[in-house]
């Protein structure tokens, strides 16, 4: 009994030992913090705001998320294949009387407008490029407005209020360039409604891809003249310039930053013209010796480029040589009359001299002409028994009416800086023969073959071309303007973050412009004017509203 009150009396007392302990812990402790806690955390707080604001401030917002453009009407005497045109800050939509394929669509105004955003960016006068780059560059301008059109449309199925109305949108987009999109969605291979990230991704890089696809196999060569006049007028202000990757790149996340997403970033390739006469002037600004001509330079190569198609493969190498020097020459005596050139040889024998010794110095001659995918092209004439080569050297000196090959003292066609030994190969064993491209993707593998190696040609050889059809070419023809105000129209605004950082209420309102144009009347988006003219007589009320006029005194939402 004794020994259990011990304990008590022990426990009793380590328990009182450690409550002081806890006490002197409190007051130390207490003495530590200050004397305003509840300040102190008020403070934390609002430091933590501060920095959450921040944060939110610095992520991309939505301004604007609809746009209203202003655009004219303009009257065609014939049906082309332009419905709407931008053309400096202007937008015009062609009107073409009961051809309904003019009626408006919005997706079509979103092209142009896209167009307007590309311009903004100066590439056409700003940037220094190279040809190639340049070309590149009016094509993805292009591509990236169909890109625009493509979200605009996909915008418009979202705002269908059911399955029937989204499958009618999809059944109208299936006879569009849009097809392969509205396919896709039909099919469930892409989820325009999804808001999982993996479906989103994979939505972008099928946009992506898929147009760029889509246009270069269905309107690069319709837009092929139209562009290479484009590079003569760039070539002509700045000159065949250095290639620049950092001008190309930034131009090209410009363009297509659409909606806040730089869809560049999904393209698994980039795109390249087949145009020759581009791939000439490319390989062009590369020979620093021949380059100050600029435009007129490359306009004498693409005159005489022609007269390679008359000469055997075997003088490939050599003809490309006098195409250049001989384009250099008459770039040289531009200035000069047809009596100044006649009388004058010793002037076309010091100018031929002059650029033969700056092409013998210049190693980037040297390296254009042996790398020369042009003159290996598929469409030159193999037969060199039949090639009259003097007969194109001849034409090729020929300038203003002067042949300029007879005024050249000891002229020899084969004094020249590059010679190949492998012209001569092709020429004993393949020059009665048409070769495919992929025969000449073989013979370029035999020319870079080291010593002992043999290259074997697993296919046979045609003797015949096949025929090369032009494609015809069709221009807007129009008359004077009709007259009246311009007209206004609400679109998304793609210029913004839509696609990354749209609001519920962002949504809202582009849903809502959406259903607003698809409830504007179908007679007149459509081009019959005496119906037109009929059904604002019976609105008279709402006539401004219903031409899409705005308001005196107002603004528009990308003037605000």
């Amino acid at each position: 009994m004794a020994l259990k009150n011990k304990i008590r009396r022990y426990m009793h007392k380590m328990r009182i030992t450690a409550l002081a302990t806890a006490i002197a812990g409190v007051s130390v402790l207490g003495g530590m913090m200050p004397k305003d806690s509840s300040k102190q955390a008020k403070t934390l707080k609002t430091e933590q705001t501060l920095k959450d604001s921040a944060v939110k401030a610095s992520l991309p917002q939505v301004k604007n998320p609809v746009l209203e453009i202003a655009y004219h009407t303009d009257t065609l005497e014939k049906a082309s294949s332009t419905l709407l045109m931008y053309l400096n800050g202007t937008i015009t939509r062609y009107y073409l009387e009961n051809n309904n394929s003019y009626r408006m669509q919005m997706p079509y105004f979103a092209h142009e407008e896209w167009h307007h955003h590309n311009d903004e960016s100066g590439y056409r006068k700003k940037y220094y490029l190279s040809p190639l780059e340049y070309y590149k560059l009016c094509m993805h301008d292009e591509i990236s407005a169909n890109m625009a059109a493509l979200l605009t449309a996909r915008y418009e199925y979202l705002a269908a209020p059911n399955k029937a109305e989204r499958q009618k949108i999809i059944a109208f987009y299936k006879n569009t360039y849009l097809k392969f999109y509205f396919e896709a969605v039909e099919a469930g291979k892409v989820k325009p409604a999804s808001g999982k990230k993996k479906d989103i991704e994979a939505e972008r890089k099928f946009i992506a891809n898929g147009t760029r696809d889509m246009w270069m196999q269905k309107y690069s060569n319709h837009y092929s003249p139209m562009t290479y006049r484009m590079l003569q007028r760039y070539v002509d202000r700045l000159g065949l310039v250095e290639d620049s990757k950092k001008n190309y790149q930034h131009l090209l996340k410009h363009m297509y930053t659409i909606g806040g997403v730089n869809f560049a970033q999904y393209f698994d390739e980039d795109i390249y013209p087949k145009d020759d006469k581009v791939r000439l002037a490319e390989q062009l600004r590369t020979v620093k010796s021949l380059r100050s001509g600029g435009l007129e330079f490359m306009n004498n190569v693409n005159n005489s480029y022609s007269l390679m198609q008359e000469v055997g493969i075997g003088n490939t190498v050599e003809a490309y040589q006098h195409l250049l020097i001989s384009s250099q020459l008459k770039y040289m005596l531009r200035h000069k009359t047809t009596e100044e050139l006649a009388q004058n040889p010793q002037l076309i024998n010091l100018s031929f001299i002059k650029i033969m010794n700056d092409v013998h110095r210049d190693k980037s001659f040297s390296k254009a002409v042996l790398n020369y995918p042009l003159v290996a092209a598929d469409r030159f004439n193999l037969k060199a028994s039949k090639a009259d080569y003097d007969g194109v050297l001849r034409k090729m000196y020929t300038f203003k009416g002067v042949d300029m090959l007879a005024l050249i003292k000891d002229f020899e066609h084969t004094a020249l800086p590059v010679r190949s030994r492998f012209d001569n190969f092709v020429y004993d064993n393949f020059q009665p023969f048409y070769m495919s491209p992929m025969a000449l993707a073989y013979l370029d593998k035999a020319a870079k073959a080291g010593a002992g190696e043999t290259i074997r040609f697993p296919f046979k050889l045609s003797r015949t071309k096949p025929e090369e059809k032009a494609e015809e070419q069709d221009e807007p023809q129009r008359k004077k303007a009709r007259s009246g105000p311009l007209q206004y129209l609400r679109i998304p605004n793609l210029r913004e973050p839509l696609l990354t950082a749209a609001t519920k209420e962002d949504y809202l309102q582009v849903m809502e412009c959406m259903r607003d144009f698809a409830s504007y009347p179908q007679v007149l988006k459509e081009c019959n004017t005496p119906a037109q003219e009929k059904y604002l007589q019976q609105h008279k009320e709402s006539r401004d509203s219903l031409l899409l006029l705005r308001p005196k005194g107002t603004k528009s939402s990308s003037e605000r």
